[in-house]
């Protein structure tokens, strides 16, 4: 227990009774909770803000496999540190996910397992608030992943695609081709993790600037909030 309580899960609480189980061998299980709130009146942006982005084999968070993930992390809106692995998935990686990505068979030969690089992200992410584009999907896969492995995930998390739908009703598309159109950005590496997150956070940046200038307390946030 002491290792736990020095280590970046300090905070966890641990479970009362209905929350552990038992594992295939009759052995106690103990569910780790990483959990990090805001009150209502925080200000967000006083907070490290992780945009993050999976690449996934398919759209079932249950059945499908993470096989990139991205996220950079900006304190007081400069930033402070990416991260980014490609990832062996242990189901096939379908034909469509190569011509969307660019990410081949051959690519994930060899790279770290789910299970080598979790850590690792969960550390990364720990006491930040996590924003990503189309929130829900990305939040579905860490939850199955960080779950398979016995973390339970209660981070506070908002999306940029809800803000979009929100603050700019008469454009188009939501998507962050669109997005990036509407602000003039640039970018190069789409439908990849880190270029995905690179043009999330610019949006992001923008939409809080212009649109989004009511948007500070986290209670502001609670329309477009990932639960």
């Amino acid at each position: 227990m002491a290792v736990l309580r020095n280590s970046m899960f300090q905070e966890i609480l641990f479970p009362s009774d209905e929350d552990e189980s038992l594992g295939s061998q009759g052995q106690l299980f103990l569910q780790k909770v990483l959990r990090h709130h805001l009150a209502p009146d925080s200000l967000v942006m006083n907070f490290p803000i992780v945009i993050f982005d999976f690449e996934t084999t398919g759209l079932d968070s249950l059945r499908d496999r993470i096989i990139e993930i991205g996220a950079i992390k900006y304190v007081k809106g400069e930033r402070v540190g990416d991260f980014s692995s490609l990832i062996k998935p242990e189901v096939p990686l379908p034909e469509i996910i190569t011509k969307i990505t660019g990410i081949t068979e051959e690519m994930l030969e060899g790279q770290p397992a789910i299970e080598a690089v979790m850590p690792g992200f969960l550390q990364f992410i720990d006491k930040s608030v996590l924003v990503a584009h189309n929130a829900e999907f990305d939040m579905a896969f860490l939850r199955s992943a960080a779950q398979r492995q016995g973390y339970q995930i209660d981070y506070p998390c908002f999306c940029t695609l809800k803000m979009a739908r929100q603050l700019l009703p008469d454009l188009e598309s939501k998507n962050l081709d669109t997005l990036a159109k509407h602000y003039e950005l640039s970018f190069a590496a789409r439908h990849r993790s880190i270029g995905d997150c690179e043009v999330t956070g610019s949006v992001l940046n923008n939409l809080l600037r212009k649109e989004g200038l009511h948007l500070q307390q986290w209670k502001d946030f609670e329309s477009v909030q990932v639960v």
